[in-house]
């Protein structure tokens, strides 16, 4: 098999992307959904007990807005990093063959073994090659020359990432 070989730029909105499919893949969003029943509950039992009043109202949209994770200080931190990283300036060329990754930026070169990686989160912008807990290497699938690279990307990656 020929080696796969991507070359891209980092851009933010991949950041973002990978951690919301982060999230979701992870028990985070459990986390989240218990948390907004939990201000539901309040909102309820404040109500019942002292009756209408901003404070007593104020768990409701709370609730549903930490139920859709609009509470989370997650996307400010990555927007954060990723302007202060001056990894994320540089051109990534990365090359995927059989035995390992090559990793190569103006300031990075290095070899990975694929024992590096736990697996592999398939999303439709980008793909994680996941190695700890929000923990990974983001490909972004604008990289891929066509569907037929991206398979044999997957392919290559699902077999080499060992699991966890």
């Amino acid at each position: 098999m020929e080696p796969i070989k991507l070359e891209f730029d980092n851009r933010l909105a991949d950041q973002l992307e990978a951690d919301r499919l982060d999230y979701r893949t992870a028990a985070y969003w459990k986390i989240d959904k218990v948390v907004a029943l939990i201000l539901l509950g309040t909102g309820v039992y404040t109500v019942a007990g002292a009756g209408l009043h901003w404070w007593t109202l104020i768990w409701f949209p709370a609730a549903v807005a930490e139920w859709f994770n609009l509470l989370s200080l997650r996307p400010l931190q990555v927007r954060w990093f990723f302007k202060r990283n001056p990894k994320f300036r540089e051109t990534y060329r990365l090359t995927f063959s059989e035995e390992s990754v090559h990793f190569k930026t103006a300031s990075i070169d290095s070899q990975i073994a694929w024992t590096h990686y736990t697996r592999v989160i398939e999303g439709r912008e980008v793909i994680l090659l996941v190695y700890g807990t929000r923990m990974y290497t983001v490909i972004p699938t604008r990289a891929f020359a066509d569907g037929a690279q991206k398979a044999a990307f997957l392919d290559l990656a699902r077999r080499k990432a060992r699991r966890a």
